[in-house]
């Protein structure tokens, strides 16, 4: 990693994410890449139904979404639950408030 890239982080760096929901975050991602990879190739063909790339799409959504709920799970366990201590509330509930706009 290039010594600028180590320096230009988040300003809650110490808020890092746990390491196990990290894991298990990249394992299923890769995962729906996977997935994704396999829509693509039904996509490339002339007989695809499109009933099935939908099904194959919805699928994808929801594997998806069960990634943002883990990291998000474990947002709410590890960082929010102890902002008052950090001092950090304020913060923390704007920052949740962003990013709930998106789900």
């Amino acid at each position: 990693m290039a010594e600028a890239e180590k320096h230009d982080s988040s300003p809650n760096e110490h808020l890092a994410l746990d390491p196990t929901i990290r894991d298990d975050a990249s394992a299923r991602l890769r995962s729906i890449r996977g997935h994704i990879d396999g829509i693509l190739r039904m996509l490339e063909r002339d007989d695809v139904y499109c009933v099935d790339a939908l099904k194959q799409i919805k699928a994808v959504d929801g594997a998806l979404a069960k990634v943002g709920d883990r990291v998000l799970r474990g947002h709410l366990k590890h960082h929010v639950v102890t902002a008052h201590e950090r001092g950090d509330e304020d913060a923390i509930v704007d920052e949740l408030m962003d990013v709930l706009k998106y789900r």
